[in-house]
């Protein structure tokens, strides 16, 4: 596999444990359903990270308007509670309308949230350092193969 692509999988690794620990640390969904979403997909000229799709939600929040799905928060519900889903319809009921009605917390103040723009930024800047540092290996190992070639017609 090319040094670029191998490099570049690290560093998406590594941008995906980042919000791991963003989720972790600011205890942001303790359902573990969106780090356990988190993956690296590769093929010969792509590198993406996968994750669910609300991911979106737990960086800038989720405003005012229709209230959210209602199984995810039933779910988040049963985690922070330890109460069995039938007990939980009014809980979960309140929150989704308390959201529909102000938004989300992460909305309100979005350094709650896993600051999805702040990880991106430093990802472009390791990729280009490990682009530059490939290319630098790559004419070097290219001259040497030009001296050896030089040398053995001398």
């Amino acid at each position: 596999m090319d040094y670029i692509i191998k490099q570049t999988i690290l560093e998406i690794e590594r941008f995906n444990d980042s919000i791991k620990d963003a989720l972790d640390s600011k205890n942001i969904s303790n359902t573990r359903e969106a780090a356990n979403s988190l993956r690296v997909e590769f093929g010969e000229n792509f590198v993406n990270s996968i994750g669910i799709f609300y991911l979106e939600f737990l960086d800038t929040g989720r405003g005012p308007g229709l209230p959210p799905p209602f199984e995810p928060i039933m779910r988040w519900a049963i985690m922070k509670t330890g109460q069995q889903r039938s007990e939980l319809y009014g809980l979960v009921k309140y929150v989704r309308e308390k959201i529909a009605s102000i938004g989300t917390e992460i909305f309100n103040n979005h350094s709650l949230g896993i600051e999805l723009d702040k990880k991106i930024l430093t990802l472009k800047e390791n990729l280009s350092e490990n682009i530059q540092l490939a290319t630098k290996l790559e004419i070097i190992q290219g001259m040497d193969k030009f001296k050896k070639i030089y040398n053995m017609s001398l």
